[in-house]
């Protein structure tokens, strides 16, 4: 599997209080605040829960300003949770603006914010108004991304609401990287004075006064470039919708590969020019009255038509231009027909729009379908969506009688279609695997492997995790245990080790091998209360005297559940016969299995590592 050559590493989601110590102009177009006090140390919060020390280690790190809502008396926030953050619900007067880390100075405890002077947006006017002595909410960052490995040159472009970052990147970056970086800004003299390593040229674009978002500056440069030799990684970010011609010329011209591309939309045009507009959580509701709430929780319709244009590649077919609905048929290789009908619908519900001359397009919203990892997810041929369509099947049966009906829609159950589809077993395999790269460095982090020689891991993203381990701990030996199937699966992404192994098997079953602990990663939630039982007996059966079992996964934790969390629940329930659990539910199934609870440690991310031995 290729992955993307920027490692990460993830910490608990924090939160917490700064003062403002300094205001200054960095360009005319460019206001920088910094921040700092004992907010940025570990702390404890005034809810007792724990709030590590501030970290920032990337150079396009980000985090959240919690901004006061005018019709409200304070601003409002979210408060520390276990390693993650409880978010107000519903609450109309929550103002959040998404950021990036300009400088982070740990010694002398500060943080440098830089803010664009354009627009009118609540966190420009919070910039352009502050004072030293104030001060202001942050939460984050939650991971820090490094810079990209294994390339042998970086494209890099981005207007003012990106300078931020490439500005950091350009002060820290590595020796002996060639770059070629392309900064959009508004006039000549809001051009910054930055630093250009050996091997890297810098290029300047001024719109001349332009509004920001539309002049084709940025892909001009991009197209214009000379394009060297060798391995290329591109980082492009700034109006998202000025960003899909550069991604799409990358991707098809340049045929880059999905990993040697990242392109991040900072802002979007017409709306108030700040990068980060998440004003509000999901499902907030704000605005809407019972019955049109109610409506659009009972819609089935878009949601399907949606994931269709997804999966018969409706976007790549507009190729960035109005198209007929005969020319989108035969891109998209469909019953003209039935094409018509499908972009009449999308039309009334805004993602499709036609002109006067009879051609369609894609509006704003509609173009959210040229975000490739979006439109993999909404796939109705993968394995997301499979999943997806087969818990919401099942699901009925799920809640009437306990048990989902899988194997009556699909003829198998869900885990034994997958394991028999290899297409849908690949993908399923390599989701896991990019998904395991926010939690299996901290994972492999926890003080219990030190202590070990062997372990064996079980469970979802097995790989991943067997791969952490072993970098993190030079004499650890790691053994997968899975199906044969995955174990082919997991070979096909994963290089050889010599201190990883692979024996067949599975949670259900005895252990193959000794080990000195037992790491099941992810597995409760996809298995019902008897079968978790077992598995953490027959995990500590295989163990010797002082053996560990190390349960790693989510932890229910309503205070800060959502709608998404719950989500996951019921497809599980429906799936599986498991679901969410809190922490009193897998102490109850560590118990039943007569385990005893040794070290409880977050991970992050609402994800926990259990310690367990035998019960003496």
């Amino acid at each position: 599997m290729a992955r993307s050559p920027r490692s990460i590493e993830v910490f608990p989601i924090t939160t917490r209080t700064l003062d403002v110590l300094r205001v200054t102009d960095v360009t005319p177009g460019m206001r920088r605040v910094t921040l700092g006090g004992p907010g940025l140390a570990a702390h404890t919060a005034a809810n007792g829960f724990p709030v590590a020390a501030f970290r920032s280690e990337g150079f396009d790190d980000e985090f959240k300003i919690v901004l006061k809502h005018p019709d409200a008396p304070v601003a409002v926030g979210p408060t520390q949770a276990d390693g993650l953050l409880n978010w107000p619900r519903d609450d109309p007067h929550m103002l959040i603006r998404t950021y990036t880390v300009r400088r982070w100075d740990p010694v002398a405890g500060e943080l440098d914010v830089d803010f664009v002077r354009h627009g009118a947006g609540p966190a420009t006017s919070w910039a352009y108004r502050v004072r030293p002595g104030e001060r202001v909410r942050i939460a984050g960052p939650k991971s820090s991304s490094a810079p990209p490995e294994g390339a042998d040159w970086t494209l890099v472009a981005g207007d003012e609401t990106a300078l931020p970052a490439i500005g950091r990147w350009l002060e820290e970056w590595p020796a002996g990287v060639r770059g070629q970086v392309f900064v959009e800004v508004e006039r000549p003299e809001h051009r910054q004075d930055l630093p250009v390593p050996a091997g890297v040229t810098l290029t300047w674009l001024s719109r001349d006064g332009a509004e920001p978002g539309t002049t084709t500056l940025l892909f001009d440069a991009v197209r214009n470039a000379p394009w060297w030799e060798g391995t290329v990684f591109a980082w492009v970010a700034g109006e998202t919708l000025g960003l899909t011609p550069i991604r799409r010329w990358l991707r098809n011209e340049k045929e880059l590969a999905k990993e040697q591309v990242e392109v991040t939309g900072y802002w979007r045009r017409r709306q108030a020019v700040v990068p980060g507009d998440d004003t509000a959580p999901p499902g907030s509701g704000a605005g809407e009255d019972g019955a049109e709430r109610f409506h659009g929780l009972t819609e089935i319709v878009p949601a399907f038509a949606v994931r269709v244009a997804a999966t018969i590649g409706l976007a790549a077919a507009f190729d960035g231009r109005p198209r007929t609905a005969a020319e989108l048929a035969s891109a998209t290789a469909t019953d003209p027909v039935g094409l018509t009908r499908l972009l009449r619908f999308l039309a009334s519900v805004g993602m499709t729009e036609q002109l006067d001359d009879g051609r369609h397009r894609l509006t704003d919203l509609g173009r959210e379908l040229e975000n490739e990892y979006l439109a993999d997810a909404l796939h109705l041929d993968g394995v997301h969506a499979q999943r997806e369509l087969g818990g919401v099947l099942s699901l009925l049966s799920a809640v009437r009688t306990g048990r989902g009906d899988h194997a009556r829609w699909f003829g198998a159950e869900h885990d034994r279609r997958v394991a028999d589809d290899p297409v849908l077993l690949a993908a399923r395999t390599e989701s896991e695997a990019e998904d395991a790269v926010y939690v299996a460095g901290a994972v492999a982090a926890a003080a219990v492997f030190s202590e070990l020689s062997t372990v064996v891991v079980s469970g979802t993203a097995s790989g991943s995790f067997a791969a952490a381990l072993v970098a993190a701990h030079p004499g650890l030996r790691a053994t997968i245990v899975a199906a044969p199937s995955q174990i082919d699966a997991l070979r096909r992404i994963h290089p050889a080790h010599e201190r990883v192994a692979h024996e067949a098997g599975g949670p259900l079953g005895p252990l193959p091998v000794t080990a000195e602990a037992v790491l099941l990663a992810d597995v409760l939630h996809t298995l019902a209360d008897s079968d978790a039982v077992h598995v953490l007996r027959q995990a500590a059966a295989g163990l010797g005297p002082g053996g560990r079992v190390l349960v790693f996964g989510d932890v229910l934790d309503v205070e800060v559940a959502d709608e998404h969390d719950y989500e996951d629940d019921l497809i599980d329930f429906a799936l599986h016969g498991g679901g969410a659990r809190d922490q009193d539910a897998h102490h109850a199934l560590f118990a039943a299995a007569g385990l005893r609870l040794v070290e409880r440690t977050t991970i992050g991310w609402g994800y926990t590592l259990h310690t367990l031995t035998q019960r003496g």
